[in-house]
C-alpha cells in the first residue's frame, strides 16, 4: 500500500485504527498533507473534508456521540487548532473520545516567524485528558520514540474515564511524497484496572442506605443505555427513594421518577423545602441543567453525597460531597438493590405527588396559552413522531424542553459540557451522518443557529436531518433569567444583528419552511417531517418574536406555585 513517506504518520494513521478510530473529520491545509495522505490510504479508515475547523470539530463530537467510539480531527498548523478549542473543551466535560491530530513546522521554526507557526505543545492544556507530541524529524532513529508517544496518546483515548486526546506532528518538507510502506507492527495498549467495591465500601454503602429516611437519586446527562433505565426502574419501587432525572440523562418515562424537576420544585413552597431536602444523596451522570434543585440541595447538606462514576474531574456540584465511587454506575446500583428495603417512608412518593399536581397545572395551563415559546415547544413536542434522536440547542431551548415529560422513544443529546450555543448544529449535523436513516431533529435558538451557521456548508448531510429555528429576536434565554430583563441596555446588548433564515438555507442548499402561528405550524409540519425530494436537510423557521415569551413562562411558574 502506498501511503506518506513519513515514516511516523503512516504508523499514526493504522495504529489509530488498531485504537478503534474509524472516522477523521480532516480540515484541509499543506503543513498536514502527510496526515491527508496516509489516512485517505487506509482502506478501512472513512474521511470526511470540513473546511471550517470549529463546524469540523463540533461535527466529529457529534459523530463520536452517535458512535460512542473515538473520531479523529486533523488540521493544518497554526490558529487552525485552536479553532477546535470549544469543541475540545465540550468533549472534555462530557467525556467524548476526539483525537485531535496537529501538523506542526519542526521545533526550530516555532517562534521565528515563520508562517502558521505558533506554541502548539500543549496547546489544551486545561481540558485535555493527554497531550504529547511526536517526534521533531521522521528519522529511524527517532521513529521508535515516536511511536511509543502514539502509545501513550492513544491508551489514554480508549481507557476509562474516556476523553480528548492531542498528538501534535512536526512535519518538515518536503510534505507530498509517497511510498510504498512496510507492515506496521500492532498497537500495545497499556490498559488501566478498573475500580472495583471493596468489602469495606460495600459495607459503608449498605449501613449508610439502610439508615437513611430520605434517599434523593439525581441523573445528569448520560447517553442511552436500556440496563441502566432498567437498575432505575427497579430501584424507584423503594418508597423511601425519590428519583430526579432531565431528559439529557435519558432515563425514560417510569410512573415513579420525577421526569420534570424545575416544574416540580415550582410546586414546593419555601415552608415545605426542608421536608424534600434528603438525608442520602446519590448523583449519577453529567451536568445537570436546573438551577433550582443545586440550590435547594446545596442549601439542605444531606449527611451522605455520593457521586457515582468515572469522571475526568472531580466535581461537587451539590456542595457537600461526602465520598466519590469511581466505578461504572451498574456495580454501584447492584449493590443498592441488595440492600433490604427497612425504612418505608414515603419520601419518594412525597415528590412524585408534587410531580402529579404540577402536571396537572401544566396541562391546564398550556390548554389556555396563547402563541408563544411555550406553546410552540408543546406542539412540537407532542407532534414529533417516535424513535427519533432529539438535539436541544443550549439556552432557552434545552430549558423548555425540560417542561415536558421526555417521550419514551426519543433519545435526547444536548451540548452541556460547557452549555455553549457555539457548536450545536454541528454536534446534531455529526450524528445525523452516523444513523442516517434516522430522523435527527434539532431545535435550535435563532441566535444559536447564525452562530453556527457553517455546519450547513457539509455535502454530507442528508434529508434524515431537521432543524426548527425558534425566531424570538435573539437569545430568548435573556428574557427568561433576572438579570438582562432588568437592564436598560437588554435591548442593545442582547438582540442580535437581524439575519436571515432563509438565505442561509438558500446558500447551503437547504430546503426552508416558514410558520409565525400555530395554524401555519400545523399546515406545513407533515410537509417537514418528510424526507425532502433532494435528500437535503430542511429547516423550519418559527417566528415567535413579537410574542410575550417572558410573561407566558413567568405566568407558568406562578399558576404552578399557587396549586403547591
Amino acid at each position: 500500500m502506498r501511503s506518506t513517506d513519513k515514516r511516523q504518520v503512516a504508523i499514526l494513521a493504522e495504529h489509530c485504527y488498531q485504537a478503534g478510530v474509524e472516522e477523521i473529520v480532516i480540515s484541509p491545509g499543506s503543513r498536514n498533507a502527510p496526515l491527508i495522505i496516509a489516512f485517505q490510504a487506509h482502506p478501512k479508515i472513512q474521511c470526511y473534508l470540513i473546511h471550517d475547523e470549529r463546524a469540523a470539530a463540533f461535527f466529529a463530537l457529534g459523530l463520536a456521540q452517535a458512535k460512542n467510539k473515538p473520531v479523529a480531527l486533523t488540521c493544518t498548523s497554526g490558529s487552525a487548532l485552536l479553532n477546535y478549542a470549544p469543541a475540545v473543551a465540550e468533549a472534555y466535560y462530557r467525556q467524548i473520545p476526539l483525537l485531535v491530530l496537529s501538523a506542526d513546522r519542526p521545533v526550530e521554526l516555532i517562534d521565528q516567524g515563520d508562517g502558521q507557526t505558533m506554541r502548539q505543545s500543549n496547546v489544551y492544556s486545561n481540558y485535555i485528558k493527554k497531550s504529547v507530541d511526536l517526534a521533531n524529524h521522521d528519522q529511524d532513529n527517532q521513529v521508535e520514540q515516536s511511536v511509543k508517544q502514539i502509545q501513550k496518546g492513544l491508551s489514554e483515548l480508549v481507557n476509562e474515564p474516556k476523553g480528548p486526546v492531542h498528538i501534535n506532528v512536526p512535519l518538515a518538507e518536503p510534505l507530498y511524497n509517497e511510498v510504498e510502506i512496510e507492515p506496521i507492527k500492532h498497537l500495545e495498549i497499556s490498559e488501566c484496572p478498573k475500580h472495583e467495591l471493596n468489602t469495606s465500601e460495600i459495607e459503608t454503602i449498605t449501613n449508610a442506605w439502610k439508615s437513611s429516611e430520605k434517599k434523593l437519586v439525581i441523573i445528569g446527562q448520560t447517553f442511552p443505555d436500556p440496563g441502566f433505565e432498567q437498575l432505575i426502574l427497579k430501584l424507584s419501587e423503594d418508597p423511601s427513594v425519590a428519583i430526579l432525572v432531565e431528559n439529557t440523562s435519558n432515563v425514560q418515562h417510569f410512573p415513579k421518577v420525577v421526569h420534570s424537576i424545575d416544574r416540580t420544585l415550582a410546586n414546593i413552597s419555601e415552608d415545605e423545602v426542608k421536608d424534600f431536602q434528603p438525608d442520602l444523596l446519590v448523583s449519577f451522570g453529567g451536568a445537570i441543567i436546573s438551577k433550582r434543585i443545586k440550590s435547594l440541595l446545596r442549601k439542605g447538606s444531606p449527611t451522605y453525597n455520593w457521586r457515582v462514576g468515572e469522571f475526568l474531574i472531580q466535581e461537587d456540584t451539590y456542595q457537600s460531597l461526602t465520598c466519590a465511587y469511581p466505578v461504572q454506575p451498574s456495580v454501584f446500583l447492584d449493590v443498592l438493590l441488595k440492600c433490604p428495603v427497612t425504612n418505608l417512608s414515603n419520601y419518594g412518593g412525597k415528590w412524585k405527588q408534587k410531580d402529579f399536581l404540577a402536571q396537572d397545572v401544566h396541562q391546564s395551563y398550556l390548554s389556555q396559552l396563547y402563541y408563544s415559546d411555550l406553546k410552540v415547544f408543546e406542539f412540537i413536542l407532542d407532534a414529533l413522531p417516535e424513535s427519533i434522536n432529539l438535539h436541544m440547542g443550549n439556552s432557552s431551548v434545552v430549558r423548555y424542553c425540560q417542561l415536558f415529560n421526555p417521550v419514551k422513544s426519543f433519545n435526547y443529546f444536548s451540548n452541556r459540557g460547557l452549555s455553549g450555543i457555539d457548536g450545536s448544529t454541528s454536534t446534531a449535523a455529526g450524528h445525523s451522518i452516523y444513523e442516517n436513516e434516522k430522523l435527527n431533529l434539532l431545535i435550535s435558538g435563532d441566535t444559536s443557529f447564525f452562530y453556527d451557521s457553517n455546519a450547513l456548508w457539509n455535502p454530507y448531510l442528508k434529508g434524515n436531518f431537521k432543524i426548527i429555528v425558534i425566531r424570538n429576536g435573539g437569545g430568548g434565554i435573556f428574557q427568561i433569567i433576572d438579570g438582562p430583563t432588568k437592564s436598560e441596555r437588554s435591548e442593545t446588548f442582547f438582540a442580535p444583528f437581524e439575519a436571515s433564515v432563509k438565505g442561509i438555507c438558500a446558500a447551503y442548499d437547504v430546503n426552508y419552511l416558514f410558520a409565525n402561528d400555530l395554524e401555519s405550524i400545523e399546515n406545513v409540519f407533515y410537509q417537514f417531517m418528510e424526507r425532502s425530494e433532494n435528500d437535503r436537510p430542511t429547516v423550519l423557521e418559527i417566528d415567535t418574536k413579537d410574542c410575550k415569551n417572558g410573561e407566558a413562562l413567568k405566568g407558568y411558574f406562578e399558576a404552578i406555585a399557587e396549586r403547591g
